[in-house]
């Protein structure tokens, strides 16, 4: 899985020597119940607005809180593309993978800076009831055009931790291997 991932392998001493008595039997129905757990775990902590450690996440900066057009009181949520990227899989007998393929899970995850170069460009501009707004390139009624010119600038994201472990994530991840293992002795 390319992205931004966190890896659970499933490695308790106790678990193992059960399954030695049992017969040593596989883990694949296992891995996948794991996977369906933290994948809905991982989205939940997009409603509760919150890392897996419980603090919650950094604010949205107020600049962009105000333009921002859709889910104005959620972060790391505009339409949800984020959230529901986030899948599981399977890479092996005793390790499962969860984690997002969006191109900017990793900088939401992680945090950092982003530059942006400096830009220079051509922008028209149309009356419309008295009012400036911006017209197309292909827009007939374009009343003025000039260049504008923006510099270089960066933009700082703070970490936003969305994949991980929680202590609660723990206890449900013993009670699942608990009860995969009492099933299999029956």
């Amino acid at each position: 899985m390319a992205g931004t991932r966190i890896t659970a392998t499933v490695d308790d001493a106790q678990a193992r020597a059960m399954l030695a008595r049992l017969g040593e039997p596989g883990t694949a129905d296992l891995m996948p119940r794991l996977g369906e757990y933290l994948q809905r775990s991982t989205q939940e902590r997009f409603r509760a607005q919150t890392a897996p450690d419980g603090t919650p996440w950094a604010p949205l900066q107020p600049r962009y809180a105000r333009r921002k057009k859709y889910h104005q009181d959620k972060v790391l949520t505009l339409r949800g593309y984020l959230r529901g990227g986030i899948h599981y899989q399977v890479t092996g007998p005793h390790t499962v993978d969860v984690g997002s393929s969006t191109k900017y899970a990793a900088i939401h995850q992680l945090g950092g800076t982003i530059g942006h170069n400096a830009q220079s460009r051509r922008v028209r501009f149309r009356s419309v009831a008295g009012r400036v707004l911006f017209a197309g390139a292909k827009h007939k009624r374009a009343v003025t055009e000039r260049w504008v010119t923006r510099g270089a600038y960066q933009v700082d994201i703070p970490a936003r931790p969305f994949l991980g472990i929680s202590a609660a994530d723990d206890a449900e991840i013993r009670e699942i291997i608990l009860d995969w293992v009492v099933g299999r002795g029956k």
